[in-house]
């Protein structure tokens, strides 16, 4: 892989024989959240006809089966892909086989950052729900306010957490995401804030190499594409798990990449650390 190059393509059919396996973002890739790109379900298609193998992975707090739910609800049922692996199904998976917290007796206590209910596993996790954070043994985040571009509110209870040798579970360590072309905030920024302060934190999800594990016992590396919008989460990862990455540059990074020259690519890549094998402005075919 040449370091800071990414070498551009104008579709993936120029590239998808060298690969018999994708590991494909779903947010700012194949979805934006309310509907499901047509060129990204087109790519889809095409790769499910050449028998390839697809994941699809995300950051999403959800379980796979829930997401599963959900796209399909927006027309790409998993005819389109071969499973999906979540975040939250990441974590759920942890916390109840015990490799997470592993010396706290269940139910686990735990003071729940989730403002619009998106977790629907607590039961299966076997945690118990407490309002204080005084009483709780784990702090888990799940969503946040989108609109909160500072995370300063939570100083107070995160210092408290801290005092009393709480660690925190951040259930996406998205810091922000798309959507409707405005960037949106996700409790990465928490887990951050929480890390600053003196906390301990365990972040599941991209880039972390525990998402990609299940995958990478499948796959030889060198088969492997991932495919994403973020440098910071989803080119990292792949840098972590030494495989091929194309970024998808209209997502995350659309505003950087909007007024970007050549050059300045290159530069924004150096910034960020991380060079992507591949760079195209749309998934599509």
């Amino acid at each position: 892989m040449n370091t800071f190059i990414g070498y551009d393509v104008t579709n993936l059919e120029m590239i998808a024989d060298h690969y018999e396996a994708y590991i494909i973002d779903l947010w700012g890739v194949i979805y934006n959240g309310h509907q499901v790109y047509d060129s990204a379900k087109d790519v889809l298609r095409n790769l499910v006809s050449r028998g390839k193998t697809i994941h699809l992975i995300t950051n999403n707090p959800r379980t796979s089966r829930e997401n599963a739910r959900i796209l399909s609800g927006l027309g790409l049922t998993p005819d389109y892909y071969s499973d999906i692996i979540s975040a939250g199904q990441k974590t759920l998976d942890l916390l109840r086989s015990g490799i997470l917290m592993p010396e706290r007796q269940r139910p686990l206590s735990t003071y729940l950052i989730d403002d619009i209910g998106l977790c629907d596993w607590i039961d299966d996790a076997n945690l118990k729900i407490v309002p204080d954070v005084h009483t709780a043994e784990m702090i888990l985040s799940i969503h946040m306010d989108e609109t909160l571009y500072t995370p300063t509110p939570f100083i107070p209870l995160f210092e408290s957490a801290i005092q009393l040798g709480i660690p925190h579970i951040c259930c996406n360590p998205d810091k922000y995401v798309m959507k409707n072309n405005v960037k949106m905030a996700r409790v990465g920024v928490l887990a951050d804030l929480y890390r600053a302060l003196g906390g301990t934190v365990f972040e599941i999800g991209k880039p972390h190499p525990v998402m990609f594990e299940d995958i990478m016992n499948l796959h030889k590396q060198e088969s492997i594409l991932l495919i994403g919008d973020s440098l910071v989460t989803d080119i990292t990862a792949a840098h972590y798990i030494g495989v091929d990455s194309l970024l998808v540059t209209s997502g995350y990074h659309q505003e950087e990449f909007r007024s970007a020259s050549r050059l300045n690519s290159q530069r924004l890549f150096k910034n960020y650390g991380v060079c992507p094998t591949y760079v195209c402005e749309y998934l599509s075919w």
